[in-house]
């Protein structure tokens, strides 16, 4: 199938990014700032994009590239890679071994391949369009978890803190019910642990379609359930995600709606 090969590259992208990644966690980090102050990049991110965007585009010079730090390509081809060469830039900040390397490939629009790395872990989590979903080459699913009181639950809080204040509010009445909300700080990570069944849901405000591309597409593969904070089909994770098991998916729109 067409996908293997295309997954195979984003693979050995996402390998050779983490390698910068891992190198770049030891080293002395600096950052610069894009729409606020709590928006931090660094020489980090960017390398890891170069390495990216070279691998992806020596074998598919066709196909676009949008990434997070600004490399934007129109290619003649229906697809275009998505990437986020360094998703959860404030754990790499301060040494926090709590980040990854995402990319997605959508192809008229379609999600189709998903490769999710984690280099401090060495946990690659995989997936094409329906052919399931993978960790390190073996497959995963979504928990089976249905009671409140065992749900564990990941969230995101935009760095913009009005964004932040709407999603704390959300979850007030979910904190009292479930066994625990975890805020991890990378949101590619969060949509892996959901497929791999290590948390049962995870939310989240003020995502980019970086952030979620290959994640999203993860989690179904490995059974689970993705809309917006409404519950409808996903079409702008800027304004909310909600990724579950599926079995509790309604419980917790429940609990989280406003």
């Amino acid at each position: 199938m067409m996908e293997q090969k295309e997954l195979a590259a984003a693979v050995r992208a996402a390998r050779a990014a983490g390698a910068v990644l891992r190198a770049g966690l030891r080293s002395e980090k600096h950052a610069t700032t894009k729409a606020h102050a709590r928006d931090p990049v660094t020489v980090f991110d960017k390398q890891s994009e170069s390495v990216i965007a070279a691998i992806l585009q020596e074998e598919f010079p066709d196909y676009g590239i949008l990434s997070e730090e600004g490399l934007d390509t129109t290619g003649k081809s229906r697809c275009r890679w998505v990437i986020d060469p360094l998703d959860g830039t404030n754990n790499f900040l301060r040494g926090l071994p709590q980040f990854a390397v995402s990319i997605g490939l959508e192809c008229s629009g379609i999600p189709v391949v998903g490769c999710v790395y984690d280099p401090s872990r060495d946990e690659l989590f995989t997936a094409i369009r329906g052919e399931g979903a993978y960790l390190n080459g073996v497959p995963i699913r979504v928990s089976g978890k249905t009671a409140l009181e065992d749900l564990l639950l990941a969230v995101e809080f935009s760095s913009y803190p009005p964004r932040a204040r709407i999603l704390h509010r959300r979850l007030a009445r979910a904190i009292g019910e479930v066994r625990g909300v975890r805020a991890l700080g990378a949101a590619a990570l969060d949509l892996s642990y959901v497929a791999a069944g290590r948390v049962d849901g995870a939310l989240s405000l003020s995502l980019s379609p970086w952030d979620v591309a290959a994640g999203c597409l993860i989690v179904a593969e490995a059974g689970g359930t993705v809309t917006d904070l409404s519950g409808a089909r996903l079409t702008d994770p800027e304004q909310g995600l909600l990724v579950t098991n599926g079995r509790v998916h309604a419980t917790v729109l429940a609990l989280t709606g406003e």
